[in-house]
């Protein structure tokens, strides 16, 4: 028996990962990040950038950026549309600040976003979608500038599709339409060709067995020249197809069909374009038939993409316990404080942003700086007072809306444009027409008239929000911020309207608006009951126009104060008379409706008030149309308490002013 041998045998190889790009271009140059100040504060120098680029290489591109909610946790496969390759640093120049590269590759996955890039280079509007990066860093205050300076970079997250960047990603180009197909091919001929190869290879042969030598040495460059054109004249033609097939809008089944009969062959453009044509064609007669219906193309639905500024604003939102459109935006965590708030949109945990301020001029680099998270993207383009500021508008509306304010139902609501002196004319009124004899003429009759006017005003406060309050973390305090205003502002506008009841002042005749007997005869000096009830009605019917004719105005209102609420409801709801016998039956039952004011002081005036349709009462009007309160914001950092004081100022602002137009469609009781 031969003898054996045992011997390891180890066979070395390696895996080579082929990176080429699919020849139907989906890859695209972009510009993943601009040098120098960005929208959101940062400002990025060269060390910075080469950094930035060396992380970059493979980085994953998602779109948009991860859910304030988790921003602690691994993003989802399904978010992934491409990855990053041949990152470099592009220097700059002393007027305009360097920059990084990149090739972004768009997964066939993502189909959809790379319809939408060629769609958007095609109509020559690339800034409608951009891109930014997630990193961690370390930034701190440049007092000089007031800028975020990114002093080190820690770790790249990724580098995302996004809708407004804010530090200047944009697309550059598609990197399969930067090569047409003369650069790959000699502008001459072949024939000028084999000169020149000739020319450059060795001198010309001297006889005719070297030229025939030397023609044979030829033949495998010719062969290969014409292999690759004919390889490019097909690559053309593919591009030509799909192009022309996205810019058809058939059907998806339609352009399968299409693209098998006409891949990997040679055609003209007409050739193709006569067969679209013949498509549509036939679709058209299909669909006038009834045979088939709804074959338009659809574009991707992109609606599930949802910007970040959306999804932070509402995690405001529902931090002032608003609702917010879960079914579009998914579960939305509220911030649970107003500092974590705070920090997620700055990217400033320690609050040392807010209003630190230290010599001018001069920058303090510290390896203690905090590590934040930094992107660069439309999620925080908008201020943290920004943010703040519109979920406390949307909750101070809310708070305004769901206040009681009934005198809306006996006033009459105008727009008014500034705020000049405003004037309601009132025109009289023509008495009964008079007989004409026969040939006589007719007699002329002239009317009357008045003007009550108003001046609208402007009112208003301010609120701050301090920065102790933030470092503090007192969510409760600027949550009752809002809910305190609109109280503030929803009293002070019914004030005013009840004021006109109340106080009894002069209006547009001269006289005060409620008189015993002339001018107005609608103040009576009982109690209020159902016969001082029935009183006031017939005051009311017997109120007459310019010409002295009755008017027969009929009250829908009784407004009381806060004490006399009880007795309004006996009087107006009671089947019988109170306190008379049992069979007296009540006339006042259901003929008005009771409005309780707290803003009435007076604990016996009580008020008939007639419907603003048919006779006019009192007007508000309210400058622009605005009838609700509006909050504004001075987030300047540099100017106002921001920079004094160390607070956010908000400001509320109410304009509005009213008058009695028409005495006629009022009675007070005592």
């Amino acid at each position: 028996m031969p003898e054996q041998s045992s011997t390891t045998i180890r066979l070395d190889g390696e895996i080579q990962e082929h990176h080429a790009l699919s020849p139907q271009g989906h890859a695209v140059r972009v510009t993943v990040l601009q040098g120098g100040l960005s929208k959101n504060g940062y400002n990025y120098n060269e060390c910075i950038l080469q950094e930035i680029a060396c992380c970059l290489e493979g980085a994953h591109a998602y779109t948009d950026h991860v859910r304030p909610e988790a921003a602690h946790d691994a993003r989802s496969v399904r978010d992934i549309v491409g990855f990053y390759q041949d990152a470099l640093y592009v220097a700059g120049t002393p007027e305009q600040p360097g920059r990084v590269e990149a090739t972004l590759h768009i997964l066939e996955a993502a189909e959809w976003l790379w319809s939408l890039i060629q769609e958007a280079c095609r109509l020559e509007q690339p800034e409608l979608i951009g891109l930014s990066i997630d990193i961690f860093g370390r930034w701190q205050l440049n007092e000089a500038t007031r800028a975020k300076d990114v002093i080190q970079v820690i770790a790249l997250n990724s580098c995302d599709v996004v809708t407004r960047p804010s530090a200047g990603g944009r697309f550059q180009r598609i990197l399969h339409h930067d090569a047409p197909l003369s650069s790959y091919l000699p502008s001459t001929s072949q024939g000028d060709h084999l000169m020149d190869v000739t020319s450059a290879s060795s001198p010309l042969p001297s006889s005719s067995a070297q030229v025939q030598e030397h023609q044979s040495s030829l033949t495998p460059q010719l062969a290969e020249i014409t292999e690759l054109k004919r390889e490019l004249q097909l690559e053309r033609a593919q591009i030509l197809l799909e192009r022309r097939l996205l810019e058809s809008a058939l059907p998806e089944a339609v352009q399968k069909l299409v693209r098998d009969r006409y891949t990997n062959r040679f055609f003209e453009q007409h050739e193709l374009d006569a067969e679209l044509q013949a498509q549509h064609s036939m679709l058209s007669a299909l669909s006038s038939s009834g045979l088939i219906r709804g074959h338009t193309y659809e574009k991707p639905d992109i609606s599930h993409v949802i910007s970040e500024a959306e999804k932070i604003q509402a995690a405001f939102d529902r931090m002032f316990d608003l609702e917010v459109d879960t079914g579009r935006l998914g579960p939305i965590r509220p911030f649970g404080s107003i500092r974590e708030a705070y920090a997620r949109v700055t990217g400033d945990p320690a609050v040392a942003g807010f209003t630190e301020r230290s010599t001018l001029g001069t920058i303090r680099v510290s390896e203690s700086a905090p590590i934040a998270h930094i992107s660069e993207a439309d999620t925080t383009t908008a201020s943290f007072s920004y943010l703040l500021g519109t979920s406390m508008n949307k909750r101070l509306l809310k708070d305004y809306q769901a206040w009681p304010a009934e005198w809306m139902k006996f006033t009459t609501i105008v727009p008014i444009r500034d705020f000049k002196q405003q004037t309601r004319v009132r025109l009289g009124a023509f008495g009964s027409l008079s007989i004409v004899a026969e040939d006589s003429s007719y007699s002329t009759m002239t009317l009357t008239d008045s003007a009550a006017t108003y001046v609208p005003q402007k009112r208003g406060n301010l609120v701050t929000v301090s920065r102790e309050v933030i470092v503090n973390d007192d969510l409760q305090a600027i949550k009752q911020i809002p809910t305190k205003l609109a109280v503030s502002a929803a009293y002070t506008l019914a004030e005013f309207v009840y004021g006109f009841l109340s106080s009894n002042s002069t209006i547009y005749d001269g006289s005060a608006l409620f008189t015993t007997g002339a001018p107005h005869n609608n103040l009576g000096a009982a109690a209020l009951s159902t016969s001082a009830m029935q009183t006031g009605v017939t005051a009311m019917r017997e109120q007459t126009n310019y010409a002295g004719k009755r008017l027969g105005l009929r009250p829908h209102f009784l407004v009381v104060p806060p004490e006399l609420e009880w007795s309004s409801m006996i009087v107006t709801k009671s089947a019988g008379m109170p306190g008379g016998n049992a069979n007296d039956i009540n006339p006042m039952l259901g003929y008005v409706t009771p409005i309780v004011s707290p803003q009435l002081s007076n604990s016996s005036q009580w008020f008939l008030i007639a419907d603003p349709r048919e006779v006019d009462t009192i007007e508000i009007g309210f400058v622009g149309g605005q009838v609700n309160p509006a909050l504004f914001i001075q987030d300047q950092p540099l100017f106002g308490l921001n920079f004094t004081q160390d607070v956010i100022t908000y400001k509320i602002r109410h304009e509005f002013g009213g008058a009695v137009v028409d005495y006629r469609g009022m009675y007070r009781g005592i």
